[in-house]
């Protein structure tokens, strides 16, 4: 009779309580927001380096823009010329560096709110795309940025499989979401008013009315 007693007791400690499968479940979720929390902390860091980035261009546009209009003024029109075009690729790389820095933003927001693991597992994916999208724009501008995007896109990588494996969904590695494009358009229609507030405009084919205009 003691041993059947002590026997079913074993398999009774045996068998996963109510509150053991409450905290198997609860413990993934906790390490999950400790990574999300990680990565939110890492994006913001590269953001800041963006921001910084941006800052740098903003001050060589000022400076240029000011090259230009002094060219005008001197009526020196193939100098105007060559300055405009040195300024139109710096503003393109200024417009490409604010644009990533804008959905960057939107995706540490997206993170920062998510609460629930169904919600979670649609926004990390698009995070993912959003990410690696950036890291490849910024592989000849800012390396070393892109590289630390490279590694929070391997991260977010890793988490997507391991919240796809335990949710059973199915992960898409082959294009881009409509998620991610989404937040790559606002984005860029962001940066587009943003600059055409902040920067004046200036074009080497204008040169003539412009010396018209400083003539006036």
């Amino acid at each position: 009779m003691r041993n059947r007693f002590v026997d079913r007791w074993k398999k009774k400690d045996e068998q996963p309580t109510l509150v053991s499968k409450v905290k198997n479940v609860v413990k993934p979720q906790e390490n999950l927001k400790g990574q999300i929390a990680l990565v939110i902390q890492r994006i913001d860091v590269q953001t800041r380096t963006l921001d910084n980035a941006v800052q740098r261009f903003q001050n060589r546009d000022a400076d240029v823009f000011n090259r230009v209009v002094k060219a005008f003024s001197e009526r020196d029109e193939a100098r105007a010329h060559i300055l405009a075009t040195e300024l139109s690729e710096i503003r393109k790389i200024e417009k490409m560096i604010t644009n990533a820095s804008l959905a960057m933003q939107s995706v540490s927001m997206r993170l920062n709110t998510v609460s629930e693991m169904g919600d979670l597992v649609a926004v990390l994916s698009p995070a993912k795309n959003v990410i690696n999208s950036i890291r490849s724009g910024m592989c000849d501008i800012l390396p070393e940025a892109s590289t630390e995007l490279g590694n929070i896109g391997n991260l977010l990588n890793d988490i997507v499989g391991t919240t796809c494996q335990t949710a059973d969904i199915p992960v898409n590695t082959t294009r881009i979401d409509p998620e991610a494009e989404a937040i790559l358009k606002e984005a860029e229609i962001a940066t587009e008013r943003k600059l055409k507030q902040q920067l004046p405009e200036v074009s080497a084919g204008d040169s003539r009315e412009r010396l018209a205009s400083l003539e006036a």
